[in-house]
């Protein structure tokens, strides 16, 4: 975005149709590049056609202009870790009026692929990306949640490509894998069957021939090394740290809630870092998941194993690692469904720079959703999902509670912009 004015993407061709022109804004791209003053961009046909200094563009005269001096124009929020099984239509409909565009839907029964889709697809819902049941040892996680249908266990190497080529025939957009041995008793260790590392090999293999991401859920890190072995696109969950076979409270009781007790942790962290593996932290639905199944840890120990997760994600962020956002089970305490305002403020928290954060938010977790190169960064060519919000989000997070316009594959679904040709946003209004 330094030169004058961006031409259009290959193949993208000019429209002749109605089109938006967004003038006068600040721009964040969503790459983590820093913000560029007074420019303009011109949408039509739900893309981005044109990004250029204002006044550069050429805008056709039959573009609805939207003056935008004052605001801040990025990348529609995309939530890349969540479960939606209830409710879908209402759910998607409050992420997209709160500014998230998009979701990834990381684990669900095979008879919901469908619906997720359909209703991502309605203008007032946010998109919905979606990964189906998830590919796990028989008996393994996360058979235990719910009707055991978001699980899919599998035995054989033959097992596992069938597997593969079933979700995606059936459209999905990632891959879901599980690395999980705990049942999420956190008064004991968990004891669930784990895929075997040639089995977890064989489903990241067969993701890539069909050109999908591979998601594996992994919170040990004994099962990291596996993950990195079979090349696996993110690692979904912070690296819990305890052992498989110790719980929290033991190691609370012993004092040894540090960083230290993550065994090789740096050594492991520099090989995902140098393998470019994406880290989906969801650090708020960790501790949330632990308050609730601990309802008698003290709040001194809560506090000490947040400050643990934290770190151990610093670490990663510190080593160079790359991040995606996520907030997983939306309707859990502080995981609403809209933006994931207590997940932000951790990724902060851990060192991430608020342009990091957005890039968080936007290009990584577009990544991990298999959208890379089709949203998640204002590009010409790309979606035109995206956000406008008073001040500037660069140097204030906060910048983000002060929505005033969200676009959808380049029509508005919510404004309070008095500009003349939108739509009024009486039917869709912000959330706030």
């Amino acid at each position: 975005m330094n030169s004058p004015e961006k031409s259009v993407h290959p193949g993208a061709a000019e429209s002749t149709g109605t089109s938006l022109a967004l003038v006068s804004a600040r721009l964040i791209d969503g790459t983590g590049a820093p913000p560029l003053a007074d420019h303009d961009l011109l949408i039509s046909d739900g893309l981005i056609r044109r990004i250029g200094p204002t006044g550069t563009l050429g805008l056709p005269p039959e573009a609805t202009r939207i003056p935008c001096a004052g605001l801040t124009v990025l990348p529609g929020l995309i939530d890349s870790h969540t479960h939606i099984e209830q409710r879908i239509p209402a759910v998607l409909a409050d992420f997209l009026r709160d500014g998230v565009t998009s979701i990834g839907n990381t684990g669900c029964g095979p008879q919901l692929i469908d619906p997720l889709h359909r209703a991502g697809r309605d203008p007032a819902a946010a998109h919905a990306f979606v990964a189906g049941p998830a590919i796990t040892a028989p008996g393994g996680y996360p058979v235990i949640r719910g009707d055991g249908s978001a699980a899919r266990g599998v035995r054989t190497g033959a097992e596992a490509v069938a597997a593969v080529d079933d979700l995606a025939a059936r459209g999905v957009d990632f891959i879901k894998l599980t690395q999980e041995s705990f049942d999420f008793d956190y008064r004991r260790p968990g004891h669930l069957p784990v895929l075997a590392p040639a089995l977890i090999a064989a489903v990241a293999r067969r993701a890539r021939e069909h050109g999908l991401p591979v998601r594996s859920h992994v919170h040990h890190v004994d099962q990291l090394d596996v993950a990195l072995d079979a090349g696996v696109t993110s690692v979904e969950h912070l690296l819990f740290p305890l052992p498989p076979e110790t719980g929290y409270l033991e190691l609370q009781r012993a004092g040894r809630l540090r960083t230290d007790a993550l065994p090789e942790l740096e050594r492991r962290i520099d090989r995902m870092v140098e393998a470019g593996v994406r880290l989906v932290p969801t650090v708020g639905n960790e501790l949330t998941g632990i308050r609730l199944g601990l309802p008698e840890l003290p709040a001194a120990a809560l506090q000490e194993i947040e400050q643990l997760m934290v770190g151990v994600l610093a670490r990663f962020i510190a080593a160079g690692g790359q991040v995606a956002l996520g907030s997983d089970w939306v309707g859990l305490p502080g995981i609403p469904a809209g933006q994931p305002r207590q997940e932000l403020a951790y990724l902060r928290a851990a060192g991430l720079s608020p342009l990091q954060v957005i890039q968080a938010a936007t290009q990584g977790a577009a990544a991990v959703c298999g959208q890379a190169g089709r949203r998640g960064v204002l590009a010409p060519g790309l979606a035109a999902d995206l956000i406008a919000v008073e001040g500037d989000p660069a140097t204030d997070l906060g910048a983000l509670d002060a929505l005033r316009l969200v676009l959808k594959d380049g029509r508005v679904a919510s404004s309070t912009l008095p500009a003349p040709g939108l739509p009024t946003a009486a039917a869709a209004p912000l959330a706030g």
